[in-house]
């Protein structure tokens, strides 16, 4: 099968930590070392990208082909990995569980008593993986480790979540990319401001090694950008929801306060209507406060106030004085005094006296009483 990159990724796709598996894609990738640089290029994305569960069975592959190499005294593939590997193992090495850590450990811990890779290589791998234990995020209560997953007991919610996993994103790019950065500028000062130049086929060989290192800082650097991208726009989307949302619930606080108002409006107008307008500040009380009076009060109060009203009632009736009947004479003022007293009564009092129960006797009498008096 000829090389190239969709191979080798069909390749590194296929592969998992069965022994066989491994050691049929490593000679595959050992037979066109010729291709080395890019392979190496491809695994480190590769391994970069792959879910927790099948960054071993990768590291468990480049672990397969570099002591191979070493074996046959081979050099294309040490060449290639040493300026990268202890970059991608310590971005694994962070980004997985406790299990494959300890693996990963066990791989380093071969490569320096067998002595893979150089001193300073070697050195840099330990410091790496030291440093990443010092730094480890202090585990939960629920046994998750901070920024993978954490709820912080109440749970987040989805959109900051996201965020939450966006943000780790970009942490990740950015540590992947400052430690390639730094190794793509001490492999390029180390061979543009050597004093003395090597022979053309080593100067070739380093040549290649810092095309690798720039070529990963350049990787590294595209994926940091995107993932920063991909920040502002999650950021941008949910400010411009919240804004909306911010802007409807303004409206509906406005309609709110509208309809407590007419609410206030209307009771100030039962109660005018229940109680009538209110007092003027000056207006006296003419009734005693009783909130505070017992029941025996009130009832020794009314007893008081029906005995006061009985005594000035009786006074009243004994300052009354009947005057005694005047009778006067029913004849004319100007009648003469030596007329006769014989006039007869008056007929309308005489019928009168006769409908109340009177008689002609009593008819007559006042006739007399009428004579008598003139």
């Amino acid at each position: 099968m000829s090389y190239s990159e969709d191979v080798v990724i069909s390749k590194l796709s296929s592969v998992n930590e069965t022994q066989e598996a491994i050691v049929n894609i490593s000679q595959w990738i050992m037979f066109h070392r010729r291709h080395a640089a890019q392979t190496v290029k491809t695994w480190s994305k590769a391994l970069n990208d792959a879910p927790t569960h099948r960054k071993i069975a990768l590291v468990y592959l480049a672990n397969e082909v570099i002591q191979q190499s070493k074996a046959r005294k081979r050099d294309e593939f040490l060449k290639a990995f040493s300026p990268v590997i202890a970059d991608v193992i310590d971005i694994t090495y962070r980004q997985t569980n406790t299990e494959i850590q300890g693996k990963i450990k066990r791989v380093v811990d071969v490569w320096r008593q067998r002595e893979i890779f150089s001193s300073s290589v070697l050195q840099d791998l330990q410091t790496r993986l030291a440093d990443a234990d010092q730094n480890k995020p202090k585990p939960t209560a629920g046994g998750r480790r901070l920024g993978q997953g954490m709820t912080f007991g109440m749970g987040l919610a989805p959109e900051i979540s996201k965020l939450s996993s966006a943000f780790g994103q970009i942490n990740s790019r950015a540590n992947t990319f400052g430690t390639s950065l730094e190794a793509a500028n001490k492999n390029y000062a180390f061979l543009v401001d050597a004093d003395a130049l090597p022979a053309p086929a080593e100067y070739a060989s380093r040549i290649e090694s810092v095309l690798l290192t720039l070529e990963t800082a350049k990787t590294a650097s595209e994926e940091l950008i995107k993932a920063r991208k991909d920040f502002i726009a999650q950021l941008e989307s949910l400010t411009s929801v919240h804004k909306s949302a911010l802007e409807a619930e303004l409206k509906q606080q406005v309609g709110l306060q509208e309809k407590e108002a007419h609410m206030l409006s209307l009771k100030e107008d039962i109660q005018e209507m229940v109680s009538g307008p209110p007092m003027d500040s000056d207006t006296k009380s003419v009734s005693p406060p009783t909130s505070n009076l017992s029941l025996e009060d009130l009832l020794a109060s009314t007893a008081k106030a029906a005995a006061a009203t009985a005594m000035a009632t009786s006074s009243s009736e004994e300052d009354i004085r009947v005057p005694d009947p005047e009778f006067v004479p029913l004849s004319d003022a100007d009648t003469d005094s030596s007329a006769p007293h014989n006039k007869e009564l008056d007929p309308v009092l005489a019928q009168f006296l006769s409908t109340i129960g009177g008689s002609t006797n009593t008819a007559k009498d006042l006739e007399g009483m009428s004579a008598a008096t003139s």
